[in-house]
């Protein structure tokens, strides 16, 4: 994020299809503070990785003159439901307002490019500088400083945020993790590479036999039956999905058509059960060590939260009817200082 010395782009006001948390924002009630907006959607990895850090800011800065608005724009089609949409950024617990952004009229309006996206605006109105996609929190951090300072010369403000213990470092060094996957036909293909068969057309179902005991990195591999649509894949009862990926943590987005079963994902990693350290905070166990996803509406799942980086066989056994998978997000660790 860089800032724009003079003030010439006024920010254009918040016209979204409703709102999740707190109450309704206008820019315009806003001057004489500075205000973060933070575009997202809560089924992106990225953005939702980075709102822990975004509250920080909220809380860290609010006294001192920032105003944080929150913008969710839906990433999948079952984000687009309004009900749903509140249900989950209160799950999320987010303590400023939220705009549902349904018809992307604001994500338009600012001309965002990709999820997340940032915008600083400045105590008289005006955008001052952006960033689009992952990353970007120190900067923006950086860009409210200055805003605040200009808006108030002399102004004493707190010192830096500092991140909690366990809370990663933006800007740090990482591991190399494998990239995320995207199903469907216009996403990313699933094994075994070197089948014959012709690419599988949008709302074709397909039997897929025993997975190969030797599987590339970074490859879904399916077992059982699947319809393959344009930017999903959906399992029939007892379907699997396997993955070997390099990481330290694994989050699936998947959403379920109601029919008013209950539905799960049973979740084993190199063999077993996740053990506690490594479990996902979506993850549960049953009386026999076995660990399950329950499932409710679409979103992003935290499957493995902190296991030690390095290659991992993933295993996500499908109980129930309609359950899709759109994503599969691996996330890293930060290098020791001694490697």
């Amino acid at each position: 994020m860089r800032l724009i010395r003079e003030r010439r782009i006024p920010a254009s006001e918040l016209t979204p299809s409703g709102w999740a948390a707190g109450a309704p924002q206008l820019l315009g009630a806003l001057r004489g503070r500075v205000v973060l907006l933070d575009i997202f959607s809560y089924a992106d990895p990225a953005g939702v990785a980075a709102l822990p850090h975004v509250r920080l800011l909220h809380d860290h800065y609010r006294e001192s003159g920032l105003s944080v608005i929150g913008v969710h724009v839906p990433a999948y089609p079952f984000e687009r439901s309004l009900a749903d949409a509140r249900q989950e950024i209160w799950r999320l617990g987010l303590p400023y307002p939220v705009a549902l952004d349904q018809d992307f009229s604001v994500f338009r309006a600012y001309e965002s490019r990709d999820l997340p996206a940032r915008f600083v605006i400045d105590a008289q109105g005006y955008v001052r500088g952006w960033s689009h996609g992952p990353g970007g929190l120190m900067e923006a951090e950086r860009a409210v400083r200055a805003l605040l300072r200009e808006a108030s010369p002399g102004r004493e403000l707190p010192h830096v945020v500092e991140l909690p213990a366990g809370m990663m470092r933006p800007g740090g060094l990482l591991w190399m993790a494998s990239p995320e996957i995207r199903f469907g036909t216009r996403g990313s293909g699933f094994g075994p590479p070197e089948t014959d068969d012709p690419p599988p057309q949008p709302g074709e179902s397909r039997d897929f036999g025993e997975l190969p005991e030797l599987r590339a990195q970074g490859r879904a591999y399916l077992q059982g039956r699947w319809t393959i649509h344009d930017t999903r894949i959906t399992a029939e009862p007892g379907a699997v999905l396997s993955v070997v990926f390099e990481g330290a943590s694994a989050q699936a987005v998947v959403s379920v058509e109601a029919d008013g079963t209950e539905s799960a994902l049973e979740v084993t990693l190199d063999g077993a059960a996740p053990h506690a350290e490594a479990a996902g905070k979506d993850l549960e166990t049953d009386g026999e060590g076995h660990a399950f996803l329950p499932l409710g509406p679409g979103r992003l799942y935290d499957l493995l939260s902190a296991a030690e980086f390095g290659v991992h066989n993933l295993s996500l056994r499908v109980r129930g009817h309609g359950v899709s998978f759109h994503l599969l997000h691996f996330g890293s660790s930060e290098v020791p200082e001694e490697a």
